[in-house]
């Protein structure tokens, strides 16, 4: 195997890694929402009273790293593909 296939396979193994992060990240923010509806459920009527205020900022820095890692693997992908 040359260097540069050697590189390639690396950098495809990197994007898989991306990928398998991408659907942990979107599983826990479904697992996360799920969790926040449970809450809700305890007091309708007063959701803030057991939503900690936290889970939200929580779901934000959830969809922001989701949002890098896609970019990460869409600049990785176009460099594979570059070579």
């Amino acid at each position: 195997m040359s260097a540069l296939e050697e590189l390639q396979q690396a950098l495809r193994t990197v994007s898989d890694h991306l990928e398998q992060a991408q659907r942990q990240l979107v599983t826990s923010r479904t697992a996360l929402h799920q969790a926040e509806s449970a809450l809700r459920w305890l007091d309708p009527d007063n959701p803030e009273t057991v939503v900690p205020q936290g889970m939200h900022r929580a779901d934000d820095q959830i969809e922001r790293t989701l949002s890098t890692v896609e970019q990460v693997d869409e600049t990785v992908r176009r460099f594979v593909t570059g070579l």
